[in-house]
């Protein structure tokens, strides 16, 4: 089956095991377009992005705690833990770290000043990630307009990436075994770490945890139905 689509996600996002008239088949996962639902993007791409300016703030304090080398360096040292006197040198800085975290906080002031520009806002009173990512969440419907939010989105991506590569901040994800995904009903959900959305690693479709729970409740209903009928 297939389905005319209007406008299309911007990321060229497409759907999984749905194509378009044209497609030969062969091992084409999907090719018909996902619609943008949100400006430019599609709802999951929507609710990813919204999701990375929500961690932003916490990510850029963890790579704060992360700067120094060594054992023990999880967190940098309050004043009074300062060993002073003992002539021992500062632990070096990991340049990675404080070039990654930097890059963060530049990429969303940068994104703020150009917002403002471009539809004529006053921005926050001074620049910081979560300042900034907490502006960029309030006009999120505003920059979802714009023509290269699909480059924002990849850029932040890529930042979010190499954050986790380099100071792990996100615990393992969890599988939710035997549940469908109501989209594409494969049994490939999962919930990544520090989140509560539920993801599909097939269809890529972002489900909210309420929305998530009801299709639980409706499954086990559906289960306890037919479990009558075949008594």
């Amino acid at each position: 089956m297939t389905i005319e689509t209007t406008k299309e996600c911007v990321r060229g996002c497409s759907m999984y095991r749905r194509h378009l008239d044209e497609c030969e088949g062969g091992n084409c996962r999907g090719c018909l377009p996902r619609r943008a639902e949100h400006g430019h993007l599609c709802w999951p791409c929507h609710r990813r992005f919204e999701l990375m300016l929500t961690d932003a703030p916490t990510v850029s304090r963890w790579l704060t705690g992360n700067m120094r080398v060594g054992e023990g360096a999880a967190r940098a040292k309050e004043d009074h833990e300062q060993r002073r006197g003992t002539g021992e040198p500062p632990a070096p800085l990991k340049l990675e770290v404080t070039d990654l975290r930097d890059l963060l906080g530049d990429q969303l002031a940068a994104w703020v000043d150009d917002l403002c520009e471009h539809v004529r806002l006053s921005g926050p009173g001074r620049h910081s990630v979560e300042t900034d990512s907490r502006y960029l969440l309030t006009w999120l419907s505003t920059v979802e307009r714009l023509d290269w939010v699909g480059d924002w989105w990849t850029e932040l991506a890529e930042t979010m990436s190499q954050a986790h590569a380099l100071a792990p901040w996100r615990p393992e994800m969890k599988r939710c075994k035997g549940i469908p995904c109501p989209q594409c009903e494969e049994t490939n959900l999962v919930i990544f770490g520090g989140e509560e959305d539920v993801t599909c690693l097939s269809c890529r479709m972002i489900i909210p945890p309420g929305r998530y729970g009801i299709w639980v409740l409706a499954l086990g209903q559906e289960n306890a139905e037919a479990r009558e009928e075949t008594a």
